[in-house]
């Protein structure tokens, strides 16, 4: 009853307190994101804004794929929303998982399909982790330090087929320690 309390807590809290705003992502890039001072505060569940810390994926995703050579991805909210869903659905349901236990989202495809993608090339990375002090710190620990040191994350973030991202968290606490898990979903539009 209190893991579900504390959850529950959690998830109202990511809508009450954002800062960061969809329009907000054509204000910056990987490289000045940071100049934005939300990012390097830290992650408190009393000031949580999870739309800060997956802004803070879709940058550091960038920063992995310019570093490589791999063309910039695009901002997506349809796949923003597609990743955040799956992520809250992991933390609510108890799970970790590209297959999820929620009747109708089972498959990638079957969550793509909800918003508005069908047969297009797609990939999904998922992990969990402990949150670090700060938003950049935690996106850069997460994209950097775990997804880029494991071969199929690595490559879903530099395939330069795909042309769109949307990062999605939800949070939650393991005993005493701030927890995440985290949702990224890429797709090739077709032009």
């Amino acid at each position: 009853m209190k893991t579900r309390l504390l959850l529950l807590l959690l998830l109202i809290s990511m809508t009450v307190s954002a800062q960061w705003t969809e329009q907000m992502y054509a204000q910056y890039t990987y490289e000045n994101y940071t100049d934005y001072a939300a990012f390097n505060q830290p992650v408190e569940p009393q000031t949580l804004d999870v739309e800060l810390l997956e802004a803070a994926i879709f940058y550091e995703t960038n920063r992995q794929r310019a570093a490589y050579g791999v063309a910039q991805l695009q901002f997506d909210a349809a796949l923003h929303i597609c990743a955040r869903n799956h992520s809250v659905d992991m933390v609510e349901h108890n799970f970790f998982s590209h297959t999820s236990v929620v009747a109708g989202k089972e498959r990638m495809s079957d969550r793509l399909a909800r918003v508005g993608y069908t047969n297009c090339a797609a990939a999904e990375n998922i992990l969990y982790s402990p949150v670090k002090e700060s938003y950049a710190a935690t996106a850069q620990y997460l994209v950097g330090d775990i997804w880029m040191n494991s071969a199929g994350h690595r490559q879903n973030i530099l395939t330069a087929e795909y042309t769109h991202l949307g990062a999605g968290v939800a949070l939650y606490f393991d005993r005493t320690w701030l927890m995440v898990k985290a949702t990224q979903n890429f797709i090739k539009k077709r032009r």
